[in-house]
């Protein structure tokens, strides 16, 4: 691969959208590509950056410098703009001779709030190629603008371990997992709720650990897992972990919660899925269109402990089944998620005359 690509973000916050794009960034540069990556606001993955020997500029608008950026973009042969917080970027080039990738993320509410800003995605110009992540935010575009897009789904790699260890493994307390930072969106208060209503016979069987970004915290949902953790010696607060330090929590949990009220995909739950783990999901997760429950993870309502206290109950009580379910879940990871099924859709085979990828549906 030979061009230059320039990348754009709205943070480097080691959270969903920008970790998936500091993957697409380190396959771009494996091909040998040259890369420049302008951010929104500045975050952790900033070091992963410039380990990679990549300089990254901060800008917080980009519409106000709308000829002198279109001068400066016009020497790379793609951008990619992440996330529809990056909406100003397709302003500058919509319409332009820019081929430009813009890959959205978010879910239903984030249409709704900037629907007065963003493009309309059907008379968006055909050198914008807007993708959707999952089929969840596929279907969100598809209801609101009436046109469809195709999905590209992000690579989830780096584990070293033998997932067949994970599912295979069996003891007499169910470690339950919880990844993602403390937030209405993310659920956390509801799990808080969830386990409160276990009968004692379950809480006896199960241990409970949480681990989150703590930077900018809902207040109400994190004070509602710490007072848990107060009253139950079988809750455990992780804190903010590394992503190498949350695979190894995964490796030692045998099932991941999550219980966002809204998700259009979840990393977290792939990562899980890699390590040979079982997941638990809210059907509001964009991995749940994955996931048949009983079969490869397990799936339950969303914001309704009620609900998901009869899921963690059903989890312990599936203890046979937990084999099988890793089992074909890793399987699930393997077909849709991991570096080998979806580079090949992901990586532009010419910079001379750009080949933008091409996507399954």
């Amino acid at each position: 691969m030979n061009g230059r690509i320039l990348f754009i973000t709205h943070q480097l916050s080691r959270t969903g959208a920008p970790i998936v794009l500091l993957d697409m960034i380190k396959l771009c540069k494996r091909e040998r590509a040259d890369i420049d990556v302008i951010t929104m606001m500045d975050g952790e993955l900033g070091e992963q950056l410039h380990n990679m020997g990549i300089d990254y500029k901060i800008m917080e608008r980009f519409y106000p410098e709308k000829e002198r950026l279109l001068s400066e973009w016009s020497r790379y042969n793609l951008v990619v703009a992440n996330t529809i917080v990056t909406y100003e970027v397709i302003h500058v080039l919509n319409g332009s001779k820019i081929p430009v990738i813009w890959w959205l993320h978010e879910g239903r509410q984030y249409f709704e709030y900037f629907a007065s800003v963003i493009p309309h995605f059907g008379t968006i110009g055909s050198n914008i190629h807007t993708y959707a992540v999952s089929p969840y935010v596929k279907s969100v575009i598809k209801d609101i603008y009436k046109c469809d897009v195709p999905m590209m789904h992000f690579a989830v790699y780096g584990y070293e371990g033998e997932a067949d260890k994970h599912y295979a493994r069996k003891r007499d307390v169910v470690k339950f997992l919880t990844a993602g930072t403390f937030s209405k969106i993310k659920g956390q208060d509801v799990l808080a709720a969830a386990i409160r209503m276990l009968p004692d016979e379950y809480m006896k069987k199960a241990e409970f650990s949480f681990c989150g970004n703590e930077a900018a915290v809902d207040e109400e949902v994190y004070t509602s897992v710490c007072e848990l953790e107060k009253d139950y010696n079988n809750v455990h607060m992780l804190h903010q972990l590394t992503r190498q330090q949350t695979i190894s929590c995964m490796e030692d949990a045998d099932c991941l919660i999550v219980p966002s009220r809204i998700e259009p995909l979840s990393a977290v739950a792939i990562e899980m899925m890699m390590t040979g783990g079982t997941v638990l999901c809210t059907d509001v997760c964009g991995i749940a269109y994955y996931v048949e429950d009983g079969e490869n993870g397990y799936v339950t309502s969303s914001d309704d402990p009620q609900r998901l206290a009869e899921s963690i109950i059903r989890v312990i009580d599936d203890y046979d089944n937990w084999e099988h379910i890793g089992k074909i879940g890793h399987q699930t990871y393997m077909k849709h998620f991991s570096r080998e099924a979806v580079e090949p859709d992901i990586v532009p085979v010419s910079y001379t005359h750009l080949t933008l990828p091409t996507i399954r549906l």
